[in-house]
């Protein structure tokens, strides 16, 4: 016994157990030996026994307090608009990487697009959209254009009060106006980019297989003799989002704290004539579409109910322009314009508190 105690130091904890064990075993012989009973044995034993059944006690409780509170903070970190935001993105880029194995969008009521009834837009505090959230859009009856802008009139005096402008000089240093735009040259450095597939696309070309990725849609808009045609997409593979952010630069008036857009969609048209404005399914944050090559007509239209109480918004926006939008309250539509038209939209999630 001395021995082993005086080697407990470099035993292992299955020893150690062997040891007590032991211990107890000889200790147990020794009292029957000795002539006592159950009862005098457990009187004996009773202050070790109990000092076990307190200590597993303690182990068990905290076990279930550390598990109510890992609970208790995951529950309200899944409550926070932010996590929500980016459940959902995750979730969208999933669903989209699966489709070369599983064509989920032949499921009934699943076209591709969002999900979310567009009859009834959820309001980002409350999922709830109001008559009376329509104050917000009541008394806005055209877009402002303004030039030189700071964050501070940008935001503080549009955004903040639902009203969306026009920033005719956002790239007063851009290059892409003046060269070429080659969508090619974009995706072919990176072998994930040419293999992203868009989340969400329309166009009049008729399209082979399903899904297209990026690279065959540039191939059909550029290595083709259409005369006419349009096709817009949305990027949601993260890769991709970041290759397409060269078309467009973070504009000077943006804050530094606002982060970069999670998602982009790109709007190509040429020679399409048409009447017909093409809804875009944008998620409610901070939006700045970037007019970079010819023009866009874009309608803004109030979500239900507000269509009565508010005016559409019809304006054009001319190459070099950027159209910035708060769009909880708005709907986006837009219209190819005549000739060689290439815009770019951002989503960028944004607290507004």
């Amino acid at each position: 016994m001395k021995m082993s105690l005086k080697n407990g130091a470099t035993m292992s904890q299955r020893e150690k157990f062997e040891l007590i064990n032991s211990e107890v075993r000889s200790f147990y012989e020794y009292c029957k030996e000795a002539g006592m009973s159950d009862e005098e044995m457990d009187i004996i034993c009773r202050p070790l026994t109990n000092a076990v059944r307190k200590a597993s006690i303690r182990r068990w409780t905290r076990g279930f307090l550390l598990i109510i509170m890992i609970l208790a903070i995951g529950y309200t970190v899944s409550q926070t608009e932010a996590f929500q935001w980016h459940a959902t993105a995750v979730a969208r880029i999933a669903l989209i990487k699966m489709l070369p194995v599983w064509d989920w969008t032949k499921l009934a009521g699943i076209q591709g697009k969002c999900s979310v009834d567009r009859a009834q837009p959820q309001d980002m505090e409350n999922n709830v959209f109001s008559p009376d959230d329509c104050i917000t859009c009541e008394a806005i009856k055209s877009v402002a254009r303004i030039s030189d802008a700071s964050y501070t009139e940008v935001f503080n005096h549009h955004l903040y009060r639902g009203a969306p402008v026009i920033v005719v000089d956002a790239f007063y240093d851009w290059s892409i106006a003046q060269g070429d735009l080659n969508l090619t040259s974009i995706i072919s450095h990176d072998e994930r980019v040419r293999n992203s597939v868009p989340c969400g696309i329309l166009t009049n070309i008729k399209r082979g297989r399903q899904p297209m990725d990026l690279e065959e849609i540039v191939s059909k808009i550029t290595n083709t003799e259409i005369p006419s045609w349009f096709v817009h997409f949305q990027n949601c593979d993260l890769v991709a989002v970041k290759s397409f952010r060269v078309l467009a630069p973070r504009p000077y008036f943006l804050s530094s704290y606002i982060g970069p857009a999670h998602f982009n969609w790109l709007l190509l048209s040429k020679n399409y004539d048409t009447n017909r404005f093409k809804h875009l399914e944008l998620d409610v944050g901070l939006i700045v579409m970037y007019q970079l090559r010819g023009q866009t007509s874009v309608q803004l239209k109030p979500r239900f109910p507000c269509e009565n109480e508010c005016t559409w918004l019809n304006f054009e926006l001319d190459e070099g322009e950027s159209l910035v939008l708060w769009n909880s309250i708005w709907e986006f539509e837009y219209l190819p314009g005549k000739g060689e038209n290439v815009a770019m939209i951002t989503e960028t999630f944004w607290d507004d508190s």
